[in-house]
């Protein structure tokens, strides 16, 4: 079952996704952090298949997250999430080398954004 990392400041986001996520058959979340330190201190112990991230962070963006793991870990895909829609956002998440982009307010996508990049399919 694919293993689910999550990063988002807010403690009551992170608390949905992993419910959200939790509630799928082929999903498990495998650890969460809410800052971008926290997660690449965590990242290595969570086993983690792909990471969620935020793309605003505190300190370090979840951009600048993305182009860290993928320096760190170039086999661990990752999504984007925000509630931002600028086309630039999306572009800087795909240029860090994210596998998707979703909208917070899409619930109902970020299961799907997540197996999509689990296949190496694009999600945005």
């Amino acid at each position: 079952m694919p293993r689910v990392f999550i990063v988002d400041d807010h403690d009551t986001l992170r608390e949905m996704l992993r419910m959200l996520l939790d509630s799928e058959p082929d999903l498990e979340v495998c650890g969460e952090a809410g800052s971008a330190e926290e997660a690449l201190e965590l990242l290595p112990a969570a086993e983690a298949d792909i990471a969620l991230l935020d793309v605003s962070l505190p300190r370090i963006s979840g951009i600048d997250l993305g182009r860290e793991i993928r320096a760190r870990y170039p086999d661990l895909p990752f999504v984007m999430f925000s509630g931002h829609a600028e086309r630039s956002h999306i572009s800087r998440a795909v240029e860090a080398g994210a596998m998707g982009y979703v909208f917070k307010v899409d619930w109902e996508e970020f299961p799907q954004a997540i197996r999509q990049a689990l296949e190496g399919k694009s999600y945005l």
